[in-house]
């Protein structure tokens, strides 16, 4: 099973060290340290590959697929946070920070599609960075990416009108907008689906 995981690790060698900033020889390092590690899963879409009510003890590394980030709020409502597909980890670092003490997740992850997926238990993941210097490297650079990456999402759904949002999205996630469903989409732009269809009705309109 760890040659699968390095055949698709190779796949997306230029995506992900471009993205995270690393050296083909750092993301060799990590790749072939937890290969021996690796679950390979499946998701059908609508699956949980995180649950709030448990601890969150795995992180997820997507192969094929899209999964969709978010938390429940105190009315019952579900609020999209964000989206992950194919090349991208996947996981909340805050509940697996809390996993480690036991606490159950405050968000979670379903597939919006059907996903594979390399499985990480989170403790593993975490003695091996204690015990190589490498990586300790390649997780800051993960931290750095996911908090730029937060950053740019935060200001994307700060814009006060929504139709701006909406251009944002497709500015910063092209391509994704045909691969989820229109109520995820208005979810994580803040708007209701009904008007998140007027929205796209006048972009049609405008030739958008």
């Amino acid at each position: 099973m760890p040659k699968l995981f390095l055949h698709q690790r190779e796949r997306f060698r230029n995506a992900v060290t471009t993205r995270l900033g690393v050296s083909d020889e750092l993301y060799d390092q990590f790749n072939r340290t937890v290969a021996p590690y690796v679950q390979h899963v499946r998701f059908r879409k609508g699956e949980f590959l995180q649950c709030c009510a448990h601890p969150a003890v795995a992180a997820f590394w997507l192969s094929g697929g899209v999964t969709r980030r978010g938390m429940f709020t105190r009315d019952g409502g579900d609020m999209t946070m964000g989206f992950a597909i194919e090349g991208e980890p996947v996981g909340s670092h805050h509940d697996l920070l809390a996993g480690q003490e036991g606490k159950p997740a405050m968000e979670f992850v379903v597939a919006e599609s059907p996903v594979t997926a390399a499985r990480f238990e989170w403790a593993t993941l975490m003695r091996l960075r204690d015990e190589h210097e490498f990586m300790r490297e390649y997780y800051l650079k993960v931290a750095e990416y996911s908090l730029r990456h937060y950053s740019r999402s935060t200001y994307m759904r700060s814009i006060t009108a929504a139709a701006d949002r909406l251009l944002a999205f497709r500015e910063l996630h092209p391509g994704l907008e045909e691969r989820i469903s229109q109520k995820a989409l208005a979810s994580f732009l803040g708007i209701t689906p009904q008007y998140m269809s007027t929205l796209l009705r006048r972009a049609h309109s405008r030739g958008e």
